[in-house]
């Protein structure tokens, strides 16, 4: 077969712009500090590194939804801490004013702080975390309790996936909690009672308030250890959630990272090797285009 003088040129032309593509692919290497850039870089790599991305976005929304889980619940335990501590002084109040030789005057007074503590305990059911009222179920934008203790929520508690394989049942329910929905105690109708009966200097049923705020302590104290056990395992959770984050992005780190000693490695050997190429090309046709390609 005769090689003529145009099969020369492309076959050096051809040898030239190839040696020139590899550098700008080794070139955009060391720019970017990746070994993969495209998928046509290496389509196996490429797919695993869009799958392992995949996972890394998932397991970022799971971490979302935990911490703001853990924002909820933190914000519902304080609330309620503050609630633990008012119907403690209810019971303090009650019990001193339970005894027979408390006069009417003084019972009275008492109602005083008593009401107070019901307006304090109905401002706490009210809690917002931004512009949503933590306790009314599914209806947040409805205030949990108006001023004479009606709930207007409903019975539901939200759920929030925090894992692949995990749903947890986060929302804290009012209507429980406060007013007794389900089988406890009515805790506003409770103190609405108390203050009635200081107000008529009815010792009996002072005396059985007592009994009342008891039950509602524990009502709270119950949903505080609730919380307690859920903020536990959100915890336990989230630090999963990290470590597979953290070994996801290792791995992805493993396929597309580039070795940036072997990149400038590889960088001045393509240069080597493509200025070898015009010089030769130029000494054998002796052609001027072949020191400006």
């Amino acid at each position: 077969m005769r090689v003529t003088q145009t099969v020369l040129y492309d076959t050096f032309i051809n040898d030239i712009l190839r040696r020139q593509e590899s550098l700008l692919k080794t070139s955009r290497k060391l720019a970017t500090g990746k070994e993969v850039n495209d998928p046509s870089d290496d389509p196996i790599k490429s797919d695993r590194i869009l799958s392992s991305r995949s996972t890394l976005t998932s397991l970022e929304q799971y971490k979302r939804n935990a911490d703001s889980s853990l924002s909820y619940l933190g914000l519902a335990e304080d609330a309620l801490a503050s609630a633990k501590n008012a119907i403690s002084r209810l019971q303090e109040i009650t019990v001193a004013m339970a005894n027979g030789t408390v006069s009417a005057n003084a019972r009275s007074n008492a109602a005083i702080e008593v009401q107070n503590l019901y307006n304090q305990l109905i401002d706490i059911s009210n809690t917002k975390l931004d512009n949503d009222y933590i306790f009314s179920g599914y209806k947040t934008t409805t205030q949990t309790f108006d001023s004479l203790g009606t709930y207007g929520g409903d019975t539901n508690k939200y759920s929030v996936k925090v894992s692949p394989n995990s749903t947890m049942s986060i929302g804290l329910n009012g209507g429980e909690i406060f007013a007794g929905v389900g089988g406890g105690t009515d805790i506003f109708t409770g103190i609405e009672a108390l203050i009635t009966a200081l107000n008529a200097d009815d010792t009996t049923n002072i005396q059985a308030a007592v009994t009342t705020l008891d039950a509602s302590f524990t009502q709270i104290s119950n949903s505080v250890s609730d919380i307690g056990g859920k903020v536990t395992r959100i915890q336990q959770i989230d630090s999963t959630l990290d470590k597979l984050a953290h070994r996801t992005k290792i791995a992805i780190s493993g396929l597309e990272d580039a070795d940036m000693a072997e990149v400038i490695s590889e960088l001045q050997l393509g240069q080597v090797a493509l200025e070898a190429a015009l010089t030769s090309a130029s000494k054998i046709f002796n052609v001027n285009i072949f020191n400006y390609i």
